[in-house]
């Protein structure tokens, strides 16, 4: 059964779960597979496949169809993320994780906007003491809401995690300078958190790899936060096309050090 997410989307968009299919119209997308065998660093128990398997995809922008200037302009890009259901051993569906880079000319990681459209879906957070360590100094989990988005504030790592029986997916509005740093992530054998199936229980483990490892907070309110989005309950595209300059911090750091506190600005 085909299922209507333009309302969430703010663009004609489909979505068949059963296919894992998704269609789009002039707002177009290049589906990029992320197979396993890409994950087996970050994975709790890797077990290699016989054949190539895709564990999630990437879906990057093509075409923004009359929204392409405003996204050129800005150098941002919108991206979509599928994750369907399932698991490696015990350990549920999860994307590779990584940390962004400084804008250049600052110390400030690259900001996010996330938001989500279908199924269960958890957003991993975790941040390091310092741009270089091990140590983390903060670890949260946060439940995303279809039709709700979440900011992802410099300096957190992130992981998305379907932890259910139905495929899910999300978007995300970042900047297209931003580097996707996954060196931290794999040295560590995943991030601080593991979220596994034990007899039909979700089960959350520590990664001992971690030899500080903060506990592992539930993320519950956005408001007044450094996660708190421009626009939490309106469709991301929609919020974004309709007053760009909200999201200006995204790529210019002076607009960050507006959005965020002192101690939130961080690599």
């Amino acid at each position: 059964m085909s299922i209507d997410l333009s309302a969430l989307a703010g663009f004609p968009m489909v979505f068949e779960p059963t296919s894992l299919n998704v269609e789009t119209r002039e707002v177009q997308f290049t589906p990029e597979p992320r197979y396993l065998e890409d994950m087996k660093a970050v994975l709790r128990d890797f077990r290699p496949a016989p054949t190539p398997v895709v564990h999630y995809w990437n879906f990057k922008l093509a075409s923004a169809g009359d929204q392409t200037a405003l996204f050129q302009q800005r150098h941002l890009t919108f991206g979509l993320v599928l994750l369907p259901p399932g698991r490696v051993g015990s350990e549920y569906i999860k994307t590779h994780g990584h940390y962004h880079s400084a804008i250049p000319g600052s110390q400030i990681g690259y900001p996010e906007v996330y938001t989500h459209y279908w199924g269960t879906l958890y957003l991993l957070l975790q941040r390091r003491q310092d741009a270089g360590g091990t140590q983390l100094d903060d670890c949260a989990l946060y439940r995303m809401v279809p039709g709700q988005s979440i900011t992802i504030p410099p300096g957190y790592a992130h992981v998305l995690i379907n932890p259910s029986d139905r495929p899910a997916l999300m978007a995300g509005l970042y900047s297209l300078d931003s580097k996707h740093n996954y060196a931290p992530i794999d040295h560590m054998t995943g991030a601080g958190y593991y979220i596994i199936d034990t007899d039909g229980q979700e089960c959350i483990l520590p990664n001992p790899a971690y030899t500080h490892l903060p506990p592992l907070r539930s993320l519950i309110r956005l408001d007044g936060t450094a996660f708190e989005p421009p626009d939490r309950d309106a469709p991301l595209w929609q919020s974004f096309v309709t007053d760009p300059e909200r999201y200006a911090f995204l790529y210019d750091p002076n607009h960050a050090k507006v959005r965020f506190a002192p101690q939130d600005l961080r690599v």
